[in-house]
């Protein structure tokens, strides 16, 4: 425990992460008064068919404040500027590399990981997208001890959140931005003072949620209808589900199930209109109604009616 009148603002914080859900946990402590005295990002990628150098949100963020940040391909390659600095803590935030023990080591804390799950449930690093894919109705935010393996540290606190039918994962990411904040904000004082202390995972709940691969991004329309909007849901916008049409592929964002019980194959084109593209599954048909073909921009189905298109009745998807 603390001692009387002692604050761990005074302490040196080093902050890890990348996408944009890391600013909200930056801001977080940024406004909580915290010493932020350096950020370790992922390297610089190029991005797009040209190949466009982008920079990542939390470069960004340090760029705008002025706070010395480091890309190293391996963050074992900074360990003598990171032990410099002599950190009270670390905390990341979808920082998007292994940390080793060599590293976890150096703050006198310890790591604190901000875990965009409810845990023991989903570790890794695709929560969000999962949590959409299986269908779940609820997910969160979970402050934890970082160690060795991966997201099976110490439960410090969580935040939960309502998924709703509508969300892609495009739009919980924008839900969960929010729910970051507010719980680094309010929770990681307490953690950091040892206010709060962790609590072990149930090992017999445990569930997991890799990055995505290139295979289970594909459309399997011998599946459920829910199941396929779910997949499409959780790919949406990035990196979106397919299918293939004469071996081109064609990018799926947005679908209904229609309350129609399939007849066809399979992945058959029933009708192409204004409302949208009819195709078969398993059970009932559902209505594509926004797309992207290979090589061209993201389109509503209905704008795709009015040029070219490869979409004839009776055509089998796959």
């Amino acid at each position: 425990m603390r001692q009387e009148g002692e604050s761990c603002k005074s302490k040196k914080i080093v902050f890890m992460g990348t996408p944009e859900i890391s600013t909200f946990a930056l801001k977080a402590l940024i406004d909580k008064g915290y010493d932020i005295v350096a950020i370790v990002t992922q390297p610089d990628k190029p991005s797009g068919r040209k190949k466009t150098v982008v920079f990542s949100d939390v470069k960004k963020f340090a760029i705008e404040k002025n706070i010395t940040y480091y890309q190293p391909e391996k963050i074992s390659l900074i360990k003598d500027e990171l032990t410099k600095l002599n950190p009270y803590a670390f905390i990341t935030c979808a920082y998007g590399q292994f940390i080793p023990d060599s590293i976890l080591s150096i703050p006198t804390f310890g790591c604190v990981n901000v875990h965009a799950s409810l845990l023991p449930k989903y570790r890794g690093g695709a929560p969000i997208h999962w949590a959409i894919i299986n269908g779940e109705t609820e997910t969160g935010i979970t402050l934890m001890q970082t160690i060795k393996q991966m997201d099976a540290g110490l439960m410090y606190s969580d935040r939960k959140i309502k998924i709703d039918d509508s969300d892609t994962t495009t739009t919980l990411f924008k839900k969960m931005n929010k729910l970051v904040y507010e719980i680094v904000f309010e929770d990681i004082e307490k953690i950091l003072n040892k206010d709060i202390v962790g609590i072990p995972q149930d090992e017999s709940k445990v569930s997991y949620a890799f990055n995505i691969k290139k295979e289970q991004e594909k459309v399997d329309f011998n599946k459920p209808s829910l199941v396929i909007r779910n997949l499409i849901r959780g790919l949406s916008d990035q990196p979106g589900a397919y299918c293939l049409l004469n071996d081109k592929k064609i990018k799926i964002f947005n679908i209904d199930i229609l309350d129609e019980v399939s007849k066809g194959n399979p992945g058959t084109i029933i009708d192409a209109n204004k409302k949208g593209l009819i195709v078969s599954t398993t059970d009932k048909n559902i209505l594509i109604k926004e797309i992207q073909l290979e090589g061209k921009k993201r389109m509503f189905f209905k704008d795709i009616l009015n040029g070219n298109h490869p979409f004839l009745k009776g055509q089998i998807l796959n």
